[in-house]
């Protein structure tokens, strides 16, 4: 009796039904974790884009606070500024004004040492005195500014009067000439007359001619009326 070997193989029956459920319901696992994942990543982005617009927040708090402090502190500099300008200007209107009464002082003093010589003199005669003759070139050429004065001391109880006479003495064209002060006087006024106990000022400007070179001036006081003083002369060397 023989005895047939059984056979290992195995029969697949082929059933398209199962084939396509199988893969729908993969498909149907994908796209649910698909979507799944989608509304994960939504949720993460719209969590960041909250945090990163709270970020953006406090950066925006942080930038304006930031400006309102730049601004502050700018318009904190521009008041020290200001400050420093107005104490600047200050100091210098301070010591220009200093400088103004220290010069002011001076001419007092000058003023107060002239007076006390006419009221108590010391070293000046008695009677009437060319106290001093000043001249300055003026603006434009050939022009001098004159100041004369003439004081009475120890003797002005009373007036002296009189006139004043001024020669110019120089060379034109090389030969010696003599000018009169009342003509070479610019306003071409009224002689130079005095009437005074104490003292009088005389100013003005005198205008020489072309191409005449002066030398020295010749000054003479000349008083008129009764009890007068004598005359005086007095000479000095251009300028004076």
């Amino acid at each position: 009796m023989s005895i047939e070997p059984r056979s290992n193989r195995r029969i697949f029956v082929y059933q398209p039904a199962q084939v396509w459920l199988a893969t729908a319901v993969a498909l149907v696992v994908l796209v649910s974790a698909g979507y799944a994942l989608f509304q994960r990543g939504v949720r993460h982005a719209g969590l960041e884009l909250d945090r990163l617009a709270q970020q953006g927040g406090t950066l925006q708090r942080q930038l304006d606070e930031e400006r309102s402090a730049n601004a502050g502190l700018r318009q904190q500099l521009a008041i020290l500024e200001r400050s420093s300008e107005i104490d600047r200007r200050a100091a210098l209107e301070v010591r220009n004004e200093f400088a103004a009464l220290q010069e002011k002082v001076q001419s007092l003093r000058k003023d107060l040492a002239f007076y006390r010589g006419i009221v108590s003199p010391a070293d000046n005669k008695a009677g009437l005195n060319i106290q001093r003759f000043e001249l300055q070139p003026g603006s434009l050429a050939g022009r001098y500014n004159y100041k004369l004065m003439l004081t009475q001391v120890k003797r002005n109880d009373r007036y002296v009067q009189g006139v004043i006479e001024i020669d110019v003495e120089g060379l034109q064209d090389g030969s010696s000439k003599v000018l009169s002060f009342a003509g070479l006087r610019v306003d071409k006024g009224d002689a130079l007359t005095f009437k005074f106990r104490y003292f009088q000022d005389f100013e003005g400007q005198i205008e020489l001619p072309p191409k005449f070179e002066p030398q020295r001036l010749r000054i003479r006081v000349k008083t008129t009326g009764k009890n007068q003083p004598p005359d005086m002369e007095k000479t000095m060397e251009w300028p004076a």
